[in-house]
């Protein structure tokens, strides 16, 4: 019996250590465990990794790093960690000759590309804080967001800023702009237009970034950097008004990569990443930041959002034999429509997101193909879902969960407390006290990665932030040791009978066979009061009407959740922000009342005689 017993014990060890050996957790720990500092992390990589290729692109870089001698600088698509030391330096030197002065903010605004993140280096290696933007930032935006970092220095491209100038912004407060890309490559009334447009902005110089590093003689080295010190400013998705500043410090962004290394279960030796994400995001930089410091290596996609091709990239992820993806919610949206059971996906053993939690309907297709199960030796297919709610004020995620092909209950539950390594304590509260388990109350969270202040914002850093407890926007409860996510603060809707969440409602919604997406909203009624109304994306192929849709959603629906108006919207009219979040706002201001500037009329009356807009319209 003792025999038998030693010899179970001896082989679950053997599982044990062959488990961890696969997923390479000896090696995370021992980098998370040990000293980390950002500026740093492009010099630890180039000592380990050397002159192995790390990562790739499906878009050649539009400017290239001369070097002494003629002699040619990185690929055009493919970076070594030594190409990336040897890049960030390099952008560190042009950018400390043009006069980068420490802690100074260094903006990027570009269409996306890799590249994003090799000129973010550079800016922190120069003892600067980068402040990468979305290249879909609001034109009308770019000039206030600008002069609210004091931003002197822009990097952006060409395309990118034509389009800001043509559509009435302006990079107010820039001293300087230098321009990446390559001058031989941009058509000449392209140049002079833009030329033309910076010198009435009032721009006094204006340079091409390949001009400036041909003139560097040697990479800068990293210039130190503290843990409090700041290192990038990071805007957030601006759903509710105006994209934030928030401060992203050096101590804090080292400890959320230690817990990336902890919940993220890739080995730089067996996997091997294909992202479709905003570069310019807090939660992309700091995964970049992690696999260069881990080696694992990676091919990064321009197109994402709207012009993400979902065909393509399952067909690539096939061929390629990748391991893991990783794209936004919005991305998870198209993939749903390709069969992926039609495709050779055993590679795939992770699946992963971030911002907004996904859907069930977005998650259960992609956990039922791959290989994550017999690559650990266990005789089925499958893969595992990494689910991410955060935010980066956060810096790290709140709560996180891990779906498989077993997963029962979503319902979103988006994780436990505690369930985020090296991240922050949850706690559900109202004016500032917990609230018993079950009951409603706002999604708080405190700890160590947390952002101490939007830029230049006190104002509404004090009303994000009490006693330390930072509210993420969420309204959630508990329910068996999960947090289950109901809606954003803002987007409840308050009917004359009580609150409405619209997140779970959109659960049911898009378990629809017609719907491709839907958007669940407040719409304003005549009396004042708010019901549920949704916009919603069909398939291709689906024939249905918006009073029949209507009619089989409430169906699923409780009665105080029926919806009110269903409106069917073409997927490319949705108002979809930068990060890919659609912007309930939009739907829910159509519904309210126009102000009249001159009524002869009681304004109740005036409400009373007016329809709601939407729901006449529409629920038929």
């Amino acid at each position: 019996m003792i025999v038998a017993l030693v010899v179970v014990l001896g082989v679950l060890a053997a599982y044990t250590a062959f488990v961890c050996t696969s997923v390479a957790l000896p090696r995370r720990l021992r980098l998370a465990l040990g000293p980390i500092s950002l500026e740093r992390i492009p010099d630890r990589a180039a000592r380990r990794h050397r002159g192995r290729v790390l990562f790739t692109s499906d878009e050649p870089c539009s400017w290239s790093v001369p070097q002494p001698g003629g002699t040619g600088g990185p690929g055009p698509d493919s970076w070594t960690a030594r190409d990336v030391q040897t890049t960030a330096g390099r952008v560190a030197a042009a950018l400390s000759a043009l006069g980068l002065r420490h802690g100074q903010r260094v903006a990027i605004l570009k269409r996306n590309h890799f590249d994003i993140h090799l000129l973010h280096l550079g800016v922190v290696r120069a003892g600067g804080v980068a402040c990468p933007m979305n290249g879909a930032f609001a034109a009308d935006k770019v000039a206030p967001y600008l002069l609210n970092v004091n931003a002197r220095i822009l990097l952006a491209d060409v395309p990118t800023l034509l389009r800001v100038l043509r559509e009435g912004g302006a990079p107010d407060g820039v001293d300087t702009v230098v321009l990446v890309g390559r001058a031989g490559d941009t058509p000449e009334t392209d140049v002079r237009e833009l030329s033309a447009a910076l010198e009435r902005a009032g721009v006094p110089a204006v340079h091409w970034i390949e001009e400036l590093l041909a003139a560097v003689e040697r990479p800068a080295p990293a210039v130190r950097r503290g843990r409090r010190e700041p290192l990038y400013l990071v805007h957030t998705s601006g759903t509710t008004g105006f994209p934030k500043a928030v401060i992203l410090r050096n101590g804090p962004q080292a400890r959320a990569i230690r817990g990336w290394l902890c919940y993220v279960h890739v080995s730089p030796q067996r996997d091997k990443g294909y992202f479709a994400v905003p570069n310019n995001h807090q939660a992309v930089i700091m995964t970049f930041h992690s696999l260069l410091l881990l080696g694992v290596r990676t091919h990064w996609t321009r197109a994402t959002g709207l012009d993400f091709d979902a065909p393509r990239a399952v067909q690539e992820l096939a061929s390629g034999r990748y391991t893991g993806f990783f794209g936004f919610p919005i991305t998870y949206t198209q993939l749903k429509e390709v069969p992926l059971a039609a495709h050779d996906l055993r590679a795939m053993r992770f699946w992963a997101s971030t911002a907004d939690a996904a859907h069930e309907e977005m998650i259960r297709p992609c956990v039922r193909v791959g290989g994550t199960f017999r690559r650990l030796g266990l005789p089925m297919g499958g893969s595992v879902y990494l689910d991410a709610q955060g935010s980066s004020e956060v810096g790290t995620p709140s709560v996180l969960r891990y779906y498989s092909r077993f997963t029962r209950r979503y319902e979103r539950r988006i994780g436990r407390r505690h369930s985020t390594p090296f991240g922050p304590r949850v706690r559900i509260a109202r004016d500032g006290r917990v609230v018993p388990r079950g009951e409603v109350g706002r999604l708080e969270v405190r700890g160590r990665t947390l952002f101490e202040a939007y830029w230049n914002n006190h104002s509404l850093t004090y009303e994000a932030v009490r006693d330390g407890w930072f509210f993420t926007g969420d309204v959630a409860r508990w329910s068996g040791g999960h947090v289950v996510q109901l809606d954003r603060e803002v987007d409840v809707i308050r009917t004359r009978v009580g609150e409405v969440y619209s997140l779970p409602i959109e659960e049911r919604v898009h378990r629809h066979p017609a719907v491709f997406d839907a958007c669940v909203y407040a719409a304003r009624q005549p009396d004042g009061s708010q019901l549920p109304a949704a916009a919603v994306a069909v398939r291709s192929g689906a024939s249905t009407t918006a009073r029949e849709l209507r009619d089989e959603l409430n169906a699923l629906l409780t009665p105080a959740e029926h919806l009110v108006a269903v409106e069917i919207v073409p997927w490319d009219e949705f108002p979809i922000g930068v990060t890919g979040k659609t912007l309930k706002r939009a739907f829910r201001e159509r519904t309210e009342p126009t102000p009249v500037p001159e009524a002869n009329r009681p304004v109740a009356l005036e409400i009373a005689d007016r329809p709601a807009p939407l729901v006449a319209a529409s629920s038929g």
